[in-house]
């Protein structure tokens, strides 16, 4: 599970990083969405946050929650408005999701 959350916290850091520097692709997608600049600055702080709570000993779950939430957002806007490719936020999402679910006795504890 170490080496997991070690490729998606490089891999979130990377697009969130992306996003909050306003690379010309990232920023081009955001526009083609409609909804302005605004949700890239959203996202890539929750990319970012979440890279960093993947390493929070007792969130690890909540992480995979949190990432695994953004990405099923991120597709649907993709598939919704802008189209391909999308290929990498189905690889994330089953990364995270396999995290959520390694991590799943955290989440069910806080809960309680």
């Amino acid at each position: 599970m170490t080496a997991l959350r070690a490729a998606l916290t490089l891999a979130f850091l990377y697009f969130g990083i992306r996003k909050l520097g306003s690379f010309s692709t990232d920023v081009a997608i955001y526009e083609a969405i409609g909804f302005g600049q605004f949700p890239r600055y959203i996202t890539g702080s929750i990319e970012v946050f979440g890279a960093v709570l993947l390493w929070m000993r007792g969130w690890e779950g909540w992480a995979g929650v949190l990432l695994l939430g953004t990405m099923i957002v991120g597709l649907s806007a993709l598939l919704i408005w802008v189209g391909p490719p999308y290929w990498h936020m189905l690889i994330l999402m089953v990364g995270t999701g396999i995290v959520a679910y390694g991590y799943r006795d955290q989440i069910i504890a806080s809960i309680r």
